[in-house]
């Protein structure tokens, strides 16, 4: 296990804890308070926007490494963040993918 994949597994257990404690606490309200305001149907919608093209870059990226992103896709429809999170932790401990942003390699040894 690498820092990466310590710091996205960190980020990922706090927000599925935190995920918990609100379902817990306000049970299928959860569904329902996104909603109660157009401020708060905006964020929403926008946040729908956004794990949609984290969806379609974690498709293409697992199809050119001969993975199945739909698992983390599914997590993302139901959970949010908690998908991408899953998927990068598990990207991060593969040593055969390319880095996410660029050659590292190139970088440092300019």
């Amino acid at each position: 296990m690498n820092t990466k994949q310590i710091a996205v597994g960190i980020v990922w257990l706090a927000f599925a804890t935190l995920t918990v404690v609100v379902f817990l606490h306000d049970g299928r309200a959860v569904f329902a308070l996104p909603f109660d305001s157009l401020t708060n149907t905006a964020g929403t919608i926008d946040l729908f926007i956004e794990l949609t093209l984290v969806s379609i870059w974690m498709y293409q990226d697992a199809r050119k490494r001969g993975r199945s992103a739909i698992p983390f896709i599914a997590i993302s429809a139901v959970f949010g963040s908690l998908g991408p999170l899953a998927y990068l932790f598990f990207r991060f401990g593969d040593s055969h993918a390319e880095p996410i942003f660029g050659d590292t390699a190139s970088v440092r040894a300019s």
